[in-house]
């Protein structure tokens, strides 16, 4: 088998390499049973056949000589998966050390090896990676491994390829009845998507990234670790280029019914996205690997920390439409990784300000119309809004705001929502940063006025009540803003009670942007409600009192009683739970019990509930 020229010939393709392996996993496990199966043998009687030691040492010996180490491994997988399964562990010892001495071998000295053989040394290695013991496993020259498994994983034509697949579907999206495009699940793209996703590295990619992983944290070669984030970059890449290419980029997820035909929505882009999905969960599980060794060991020097950061936060850019379709929150990896890249990137303010520099968006200042773009307008603000305690206040001014300026308005466009939620906390932490006190002074008004025009149209209700709690703590003191104008956190409270009479009834669509809540719909009257309440810990105790009453008062206007009740309830909350430092506290227990608190919550809502009867 292992000289046959229409196995390993030019021709070979990886299924016929993973047919090896399943040709001795099947020929181990059919022994085994045939062994269990044999009647007991009696005494002097010769035994009957090979015994399962005899026939796997001829087997060692057989693979042994000419042939290229490569071509041994998938015998030694197939025979380890074959024992494993019928419990057979006797021999595992054997096995696990001629597996490891045969992949390095064939990392070190196989000059004849090729592409289709690193595939197949990876798939090899992959199945039965779980069966190895922890000696075995670290006994693998990881060095050199890691190269070939990324090659193989994301540009191997049997596996993600950078994505090419991408490309080829255009040719295949026809327009069809009611001007709706119909990509086939006939056509020849998604015929080879299918092939794609069925193959054996795609298929397998999470146990590959797993695999990936443990080699990142075990290679002791620095240039490979660098290799590595430039190779993740350049896939990335690629990926975000052939999207950007491919006509299905130019529909927005919200319009997808309007262009799309049901087959593809319901067929045809379900695998294409599973495809994405598993090989952005596979960089991510990579990443998430190589940043635990990049905070947890001094391998990696603090020169390189910076750049490695850059590069990782660019790798997450440019895979954004895929985790921002999907969810960030999907996958704490992803989050570890995010979070991680931004708080070592902190700490070189020059460096933060190169990357903003270098993904901020194209045409700043003005709304783009493709979605990818949008998209990415999306990754900038969150990824900005971190670095504005750390950057300087002309950078904050010319790049953040500028970019962000476009997202306040109120154009009601909801492809946009999570944008303008976006864009509104990067305006409220440039705020909150001390050394922006100027830009807070001469900004401030006018952008409160933005976020009340904006609210329900573009702002939801999550957002507009962060908004304003941050606004009231920005402007209240010991702030230096509130030094200069006093009054300012009173206004913004006045604007929203007298709001509240005016405010509709009618339950507003649920935040889609916080995903995993299971919050309550809200009225536009019980938001700007809920709005009053979440503010009361940031007012001073000589406004506190007078703000209570108010608040309390407010909430007896809300129309439905079950928000009435909510209002009440979250008032209640805010009292007793530790929003309050202990002045405040002490002060609302006096308010509650003595002056009439109590009496104004509940009795108001006995009252309120008795006129709507």
């Amino acid at each position: 088998i292992l000289s046959a020229p229409a196995i390993w010939g030019p021709s070979t393709n990886l299924q016929i390499v993973v047919g090896v392996i399943d040709l001795f996993r099947s020929a181990s496990y059919q022994l085994c049973r045939r062994h269990e199966n044999l009647p007991t043998i009696k005494f002097n009687e010769a035994p009957r056949g090979l015994s399962l030691e005899t026939w796997t040492v001829a087997v060692l010996k057989g693979t042994e000589g000419a042939f290229p180490p490569s071509r041994r491994v998938p015998v030694l997988s197939g025979l380890l998966q074959g024992f494993h399964t019928r419990g057979r562990n006797r021999l595992s010892g054997t096995l696990q050390d001629e597996l490891v001495k045969s992949v390095n071998l064939s990392l070190r000295n196989d000059p004849r090896r090729t592409a289709v053989a690193d595939s197949g040394l990876v798939v090899a290695i992959c199945q039965v990676f779980d069966l190895l013991d922890m000696r075995a496993r670290q006994l693998v020259d990881h060095d050199l491994l890691l190269p070939i498994l990324i090659q193989a994983i994301f540009s191997s034509e049997d596996g993600v390829h950078h994505g090419y697949f991408l490309g080829t579907i255009d040719a295949d999206l026809v327009e069809g009845l009611g001007q709706k495009f119909d990509w086939s699940i006939r056509s020849n793209s998604f015929l080879q998507l299918q092939s794609t996703a069925s193959g054996p590295l795609v298929a397998d990619l999470g146990r590959l990234a797993q695999l990936a992983a443990f080699s990142v944290g075990h290679a002791a070669d620095l240039s490979t670790l660098k290799m590595l984030l430039q190779d993740l970059l350049s896939v990335s890449r690629s990926l975000c280029t052939q999207w950007r290419q491919n006509k299905l980029s130019e529909v927005d997820v919200s319009e997808e019914t309007m262009f799309l035909t049901d087959k593809s929505i319901k067929v045809s882009l379900p695998l294409l996205w599973r495809v994405l999905r598993s090989s952005m969960f596979a960089i991510v599980v990579i990443l998430a690997s190589y940043t635990g060794r990049l905070l947890g060991e001094k391998l990696i020097k603090k020169d390189d920390a910076s750049s490695s950061a850059i590069q990782m936060l660019k790798i997450l850019r440019n895979l954004y439409f895929i985790s921002s379709r999907l969810g960030i929150d999907s996958l704490s990896q992803y989050s570890f990784v995010y979070l991680a890249a931004i708080d070592i990137l902190s700490q070189y303010p020059m460096c933060a300000e190169v990357l903003l520099n270098e993904i901020q968006p194209t045409n700043a200042g003005a709304m783009p119309q493709h979605p990818l773009d949008r998209c990415q307008d999306i990754y900038f603000l969150n990824a900005a809004e971190h670095f504005t305690p750390i950057l300087d206040t002309k950078v904050a001014c010319n790049l953040l705001a500028t970019a962000a300026s476009p997202y306040l308005g109120t154009n009601g466009d909801q492809r946009s929502t999570e944008a303008f939620e976006a864009a509104h906390s990067v305006m409220l932490a440039i705020f909150a940063a001390p050394h922006n006190i100027d830009v807070t002074a001469s900004r401030i008004e006018e952008y409160i006025q933005l976020v009340f025009e904006g609210f329900p149209r573009s702002l939801s209700p999550r957002q507009i009540r962060l908004a304003i709690k941050q606004l009231v703590r920005l402007t209240s003191p010991p702030s230096l803003i509130a030094a200069q104008r006093p009054w300012l956190a009173s206004t913004i409270l006045e604007i929203v009670r007298c709001r509240i009479y005016g405010a509709s009834s009618h339950l507003l669509a649920n935040d889609s942007t916080d995903r995993g809540s299971n919050a309550q719909a809200l009225s536009e009257q019980a938001v700007l409600a809920f709005a009053l309440i979440d503010s009361l810990p940031s007012l001073q105790l000589d406004g506190l009192h007078d703000w209570l009453t108010v608040v309390a008062q407010s909430c007896q206007l809300i129309q439905e009683s079950s928000l009435r009740h909510a209002c009440n309830y979250r008032l209640w909350e805010v009292l007793s739970n530790g929003d309050m430092d202990v002045d405040r506290a002490a002060f609302c227990v006096n308010w509650w019990n003595t002056e009439g608190g109590r009496e104004m919550v509940l009795c108001g809502e006995e009252n309120a509930n008795g006129r709507g009867e």
